[in-house]
């Protein structure tokens, strides 16, 4: 039996004419850590809410351990007791303190398991010296880390997280995201969280659920997503990438003649890492550079090769006019699906 299994889940608001999620389906085994990534509106946070039991469905059903999980119109109290739920509101209560904060969701436990767990978790997001200030005293990113915090005080059986580092200050933003995976990771938690970063959610998850007008159009390992996304949009949403007809990649790199059966309206993509740089006498093909920008790690330098633009990462620095030996391995184009 699947720790949680969403059936054909729908959602549409009353007078928008699309559905915010549109028959949706999947399955999380205990323990997993998805993240959901997609366009400004194309229904995270609905479908975050509903599989918290926080929002009410047109359709479907959303189980976890074989129960049923029922929005508010069935429930008093919206939400399910084991299901914990961290939306971008934080909801920390302001008439009380931090510490007030993070121990309301450990009084179901002996006294000696809340002293332990407060103390871990003041020391692990960092919150020393502000235990004894209500949230309105504190900054956004603070808020953040005391509402992580609290949500993983309790030891909930799923976790839910919407936009979670989003407003952490960027000297602490690796340091507390990773702390939480590795923290989920040990209490053997099942984590889904919502995510504009896609960083986040290729170096986190177990799972990347890519959502598009309130669909999921790839769900798969993170490698899977992002070296062989399933259409234009899953490329493009991960950063960098060479899309090209079948075409443009012959003229680029004519000996793939011979190792790719491609037809000529098939559309291609790899990322600008799987080229290799040569030397111009053994390079397949050679490239004149036309643009060069500094991304910190790398260089992601603009190849020209018999008038197709390329994308190709580099260790060293090349300059406007410099010619380029490239070469890349034919297992490493992938052929989009729609």
């Amino acid at each position: 039996m699947s720790f949680l299994r969403l059936t054909n889940v729908s959602r549409k608001y009353p007078g928008q004419n699309l559905a915010a999620v549109n028959d949706i389906s999947f399955e999380l085994q205990k323990g997993e850590i998805l993240s959901i990534v997609g366009e400004n509106g194309s229904g995270k946070t609905t479908l975050l809410k509903i599989i918290g039991g926080v929002e009410d469905t047109d359709g479907g059903e959303v189980r976890l351990l074989g129960e049923l999980v029922t929005g508010p119109a069935y429930n008093l109290v919206p939400g399910h007791a084991e299901i914990k739920m961290l939306a971008q509101d934080l909801r920390l209560m302001p008439k009380h303190t931090i510490i007030e904060n993070i121990s309301y969701n450990l009084r179901g436990y002996v006294q000696e398991f809340q002293d332990e767990r407060l103390e871990y978790l003041i020391s692990l997001f960092r919150l020393q010296g502000l235990e004894n200030k209500r949230p309105a005293q504190l900054s956004g990113g603070q808020q953040q880390r005391a509402a992580l915090a609290s949500a993983l005080a309790e030891e909930p059986a799923l976790l839910l997280l919407d936009e979670p580092f989003s407003s952490l200050d960027i000297m602490l933003k690796d340091e507390i995201r990773h702390k939480v995976i590795r923290q989920a990771r040990e209490d053997g938690d099942t984590l889904i969280f919502v995510t504009h970063e896609v960083k986040d959610a290729l170096s986190l998850s177990d799972k990347v659920a890519v959502m598009k007008a309130g669909k999921i159009v790839q769900m798969d390992r993170p490698q899977a997503v992002y070296e062989q996304p399933r259409d234009e949009y899953v490329a493009y949403l991960f950063g960098s990438v060479n899309l090209l007809s079948a075409n443009d990649l012959f003229r680029a790199f004519p000996e793939l003649k011979k190792n790719k059966d491609l037809h000529w309206n098939d559309k291609v993509c790899f990322r600008p890492g799987k080229i290799s740089i040569c030397a111009s006498e053994t390079g397949i093909n050679h490239g004149l550079v036309i643009g060069a920008d500094y991304m910190g790690d790398t260089y992601e330098l603009e190849v020209e090769v018999e008038g197709v633009v390329l994308k190709v990462n580099s260790k060293k620095c090349y300059q406007r006019g410099d010619k380029l030996g490239i070469y890349i391995h034919p297992d490493d184009i992938h052929v989009l699906e729609e």
